[in-house]
């Protein structure tokens, strides 16, 4: 995992502006992303194990079924139902 333990939204951004080889959040994977939204790698990784890798396959999910995954519970649910909504928002018609 590229993002160390810590403050792994800092380092997001750290690495994607960096002058010398810069890495973009588009080339890191589901738990990468997930560790830097969450702060929390058990979970991170436990959830994208989960959805195969793709958030896509979150619709499939119940909130009881994210809870019961390792190093998730309410406060990384309501997260992730909240980034969700906001993903719906985005790609709604207007």
């Amino acid at each position: 995992m590229i993002l160390r333990k810590g403050r792994p939204s800092k380092r997001l951004v750290e690495l994607a502006s960096r002058k010398r080889d810069p890495i973009r959040p588009e080339s890191m994977s589901l738990a990468e992303l997930l560790y830097s939204l969450l702060g929390n790698q058990r979970a991170a990784e436990a959830i994208a194990e989960a959805l195969n890798g793709d958030i896509r396959n979150i619709h499939n999910w119940d909130v009881r079924d994210l809870e019961a995954l390792p190093g998730v519970g309410q406060g990384t649910v309501g997260k992730l139902v909240a980034l969700v909504e906001i993903i719906r928002r985005l790609v709604q018609k207007r």
